[in-house]
């Protein structure tokens, strides 16, 4: 199976400064505390594209407050809070149980139908239940408290054999402050510039760009429809679970290995692919295709490597982490497979390849996929592949002992 080559590129969101006053339930010894959420702010990078989603407070729909113990995750108290009921995103409590806690702040994880794309548990991942303000005390951070992707439905008409589909990540932020003290009628502030919350984009963007122009060895792709109703996009091999920061666990993935068998729908339908730029009220600037590369698909994805890792935005992912995408467009009767086969009827045809890249919270990383293959009238497994170094030295002079054969005729 020809592969496909993919470029890489990263850069990363933007910022912008908020914060209403909030009461939970009261128990016996209680202080006040108050605090300030903002967004955090990093440079953007060059990229071969140069659009860069919108962050906003549209973007976030709840956010929901632990106190916890530093070594167990312990929740001791939790709320909800709706940042659109606020103008100064300023927070205040007034019955929080005294003692000395970490905080996290995890904006969009309502797992109720119909609000984000994440599951949530009590139980360590056994079953499935929506976090409230009340549930989750004295549940343990990332044993009992578990977030991860919500599962989807695979789409109709193609053949998967072995897979389960989950629904693209949402865009999940956090913030931390440690050592937080509350003390019975006293405020602890968590406002103000030094001190306010910083949310993080824990999600990585993975940005599809496809070049689908008539090549050498594939020279009908400009029959091929990629804008059928039974086109997919679909990222395989992804990771179990997201947690937050206890103890020496420093929050994101955890290192749970990459299952293979889950797959992430990114797209489905007419609108698999982009074929415009995307508008200036969602993105900033707004420049994704060319004249080459004129299909195009953001998906939001979790990262693929641990913080413990510290792996850099530009290094290789761990092999067995790589994320695996395949495309299909929607082939004509007679169209030939790179295989051989040709179609007798209207049906699928499918890409796919390995993007070796690791992708990083916050990060968009670009992935150029050069179509250069007929395709396969089959979805593609993904190959266990390594690195071949080859030099081809100069090439070799005649041999200077000539044979002499004689004939006499």
């Amino acid at each position: 199976m020809k592969k496909v080559l993919f470029s890489l590129a990263f850069a990363v969101m933007l910022f912008s400064s908020c914060g209403s006053d909030e009461n939970v339930p009261v128990t016996s010894k209680t202080g006040d505390l108050v605090a300030e959420v903002t967004f955090d702010g990093l440079t953007a990078k060059a990229a071969s594209s140069t659009a860069i989603p919108v962050t906003k407070w549209s973007n976030v729909n709840k956010i929901q407050l632990f106190l916890y113990n530093s070594t167990s995750g312990a929740v001791a108290f939790s709320d909800i809070i709706d940042p659109s009921a606020s103008t100064t995103k300023i927070f205040k409590w007034t019955n929080v149980p005294q003692g000395t806690y970490e905080l996290a702040i995890v904006a969009n994880i309502n797992s109720a139908v119909g609000e984000d794309n994440v599951a949530t548990s009590l139980d360590g991942g056994t079953s499935w239940t929506k976090f409230d303000a009340y549930n989750v005390i004295t549940k343990a951070l990332n044993t009992d408290l578990f977030i991860d992707l919500k599962k989807s439905a695979l789409p109709a008409g193609h053949t998967f054999t072995g897979k389960n589909p989950y629904a693209p990540a949402s865009e999940i932020f956090t913030a931390y402050a440690s050592n937080v003290k509350i003390e019975e009628g006293k405020t602890t502030d968590l406002s103000g510039t030094a001190s306010a919350l910083k949310l993080k984009r824990e999600i990585s963007l993975m940005r599809i760009r496809v070049d689908k122009t008539n090549k050498t060895d594939a020279p009908a792709l400009s029959s091929v429809d990629f804008a059928n109703a039974k086109n997919f996009l679909a990222v395989e091999n992804m990771p179990v679970g997201l947690g937050l920061k206890v103890g020496t666990f420093a929050g994101g993935i955890y290192s749970t290995a990459s299952d293979a068998s889950r797959i992430m729908i990114a797209s489905e339908g007419v609108n698999t692919y982009n074929t415009a730029d995307p508008a200036s009220t969602s993105y900033n600037p707004t420049v994704i295709i060319d004249a080459k590369f004129t299909l195009w698909k953001d998906i939001q994805i979790l990262p693929n490597a641990t913080r413990a890792e510290a792996k850099a935005p530009s290094a290789d992912a761990d092999a067995a982490r790589r994320y695996f995408v395949i495309l299909s467009g929607w082939a004509p009767a007679g169209y030939e497979y790179a295989d051989g086969t040709v179609a007798t009827v209207a049906q699928p045809v499918y890409w796919a390849g390995s993007i070796k890249g690791v992708f990083s919270p916050n990060v968009i990383r670009e992935v150029n996929m050069t179509i250069k293959s007929k395709g396969y009238p089959e979805i593609p497994n993904p190959e266990k592949e390594g690195t071949l170094i080859i030099e081809v030295g100069t090439p070799e002079d005649w041999n200077s002992n000539i044979e002499t054969e004689n004939i006499d005729v």
